[in-house]
């Protein structure tokens, strides 16, 4: 059991941030499907980012393309 999991599992965490795909569809991007969250880590620097899907890959890039936002209260 890594440090995250046994982090996550003896306490539940609200998400600091929910992390979404970032779809890039001709002129324009676009905000898409959620598919985890982040935790800020306790130092102030740095994020564990937690992926409960695969995101797209850019066929044009190779890249992955991720936004994240501070949840809504």
């Amino acid at each position: 059991m890594t440090d995250i999991q046994k982090q996550s599992s003896d306490q539940k965490r609200t998400p600091d941030l929910y992390v979404h795909t970032k779809i890039v569809s001709g002129t324009s991007d676009r905000i898409g499907a959620r598919i985890g969250c982040g935790f800020l880590h306790s130092d102030g620097v740095g994020v564990n980012i937690i992926l409960d899907a695969t995101p797209h890959v850019n066929p044009f890039s190779g890249q992955i393309e991720l936004v994240a936002f501070a949840p809504k209260d």
